[in-house]
């Protein structure tokens, strides 16, 4: 669209240039008494009588012609075309000049003006005059080829122009792309070496733009809890390794005692009953995995109805050895919950024990059961007297253990 504005407006400027060398040529012409004058000098308008880039003119006067350049006399052909217009119009068509060059004429009728004495003679006759008038025509003619080398040359620049912009966008976005993505290479690069067994914890991000700053922070916090569930699963790993080693240790143990000496009464009159306990044992810890697994994940637990202050006696009857004193206060609003047997029974054990083993054999331990005052959910406290003095800091750190928490509520959830 540039290309044909510019194209348009040069041509148009070509033939605003030949439609003012027109006018010039008839201001020359007057009208007198005597006739029509020519008052033409090619002194002063070489390029009408030269052979260097000659430009034509042809008058007539009604149907002869009255005046015509030198130039046209040079060639064979030396009469311009007229054209069909009406008084003062004017038509500019493509011809073949007489030199044989591609050209434009201008074409025109007019009036000659009339001259000043013959106004102040006609005075109120001037009219008259002037329809007695003769029409004139005018053909002005030169050569295009040089505005067609303008063209071209406006076309070659454009084209050029195009094609330069093409690569230049080409090369500047490349450019641009490829240093915009260095600062996602480096991070790359620190991602390698990352791994969960690695000292480097966190991507450095002094060399990092703003934009891959809250991508930088979210992979880190990323990369930090992977490595606290690693770790938790090496401890967790660590820990079954240890519970199964014990009871598997004791089987072997004892089978193979048994076959040592497959004659010992002492030995064999208790071997099934001690096969069975460590087998018992061994499910328990089975089981405790397999719930441990199920309360993470979006597997359903089996969900039945459990008469609580039952429960927790049984499970004091089991874990009390030493005959602790442990009080028992129970809400007679919560005689029955609604949740996993196993699971509660496993929280449970491990709370008392943990009550019975951390406070003096002098203190009580206290199981309270009371229903939530905002929720259908109950309560279970137990609280010991720590025989451990603990900072704030230690206090915060249980805080902090917020998984038991979440696996607790869990389980307890539906209680009522």
């Amino acid at each position: 669209m540039i290309d044909i504005s510019v194209d348009t407006w040069i041509s148009n400027e070509f033939d605003r240039a030949m439609i003012n060398k027109s006018g010039l040529l008839e201001t020359l012409i007057s009208e007198n008494a005597d006739g029509v004058e020519f008052a033409f000098s090619d002194e002063f308008m070489p390029e009408f009588s030269g052979k260097n880039d000659p430009e034509y003119f042809q008058l007539w006067h009604g149907n002869n012609t009255f005046e015509r350049s030198k130039t046209l006399n040079l060639f064979e052909n030396h009469t311009l075309p007229r054209s069909d217009v009406s008084l003062n119009e004017h038509s500019i068509t493509d011809i073949t000049l007489p030199d044989g060059r591609s050209g434009r004429m201008y074409f025109t009728k007019f009036k000659p003006q009339i001259h000043t004495d013959i106004r102040e003679e006609q005075g109120d006759k001037l009219v008259n005059f002037v329809k007695a008038q003769e029409l004139m025509g005018l053909a002005y003619a030169l050569s295009k080829e040089g505005l067609n080398q303008v063209l071209w040359f406006v076309d070659i620049i454009f084209i050029f122009t195009s094609v330069i912009a093409v690569f230049a966008v080409r090369i500047i976005v490349f450019n641009v792309v490829e240093r915009g993505l260095i600062p996602l290479d480096i991070l790359n690069s620190e991602l390698k070496k990352i791994n969960l067994n690695s000292d480097v914890s966190a991507l450095s991000t002094t060399k990092l733009p703003e934009e891959l700053m809250a991508i930088a922070e979210g992979i880190n916090r990323f990369i930090s809890e992977n490595k606290k569930l690693y770790s938790r699963e090496q401890r967790i790993t660590s820990d079954i390794a240890h519970e199964l080693k014990t009871p598997i240790t004791e089987l072997l143990n004892l089978s193979e005692v048994a076959i040592k000496f497959p004659h010992e009464k002492q030995l064999t009159e208790h071997f099934k009953e001690d096969v069975l306990a460590i087998t018992k044992r061994l499910k328990n810890i089975v089981n405790s995995i397999l719930l441990l697994q199920k309360s993470t994940s979006k597997a359903d637990i089996k969900i039945e109805k459990i008469d609580l202050s039952t429960l927790i006696e049984s499970t004091i009857a089991i874990e009390n050895k030493i005959n602790r004193e442990i009080i028992v206060q129970s809400n007679t609003q919560c005689p029955t919950i609604k949740t996993n047997e196993f699971a509660l029974t496993t929280i449970l054990k491990n709370l008392i024990n943990n009550a019975i083993f951390y406070s003096p054999n002098s203190t009580p331990i206290n199981i309270t059961i009371e229903p939530s005052l905002t929720t259908e959910q109950v309560i279970i406290s137990i609280s010991n007297i720590s025989n451990i003095t603990y900072s704030e800091e230690d206090l915060a750190l249980f805080l902090s253990l917020y998984g038991k928490k979440i696996l607790l509520e869990h389980l307890l959830k539906g209680m009522g």
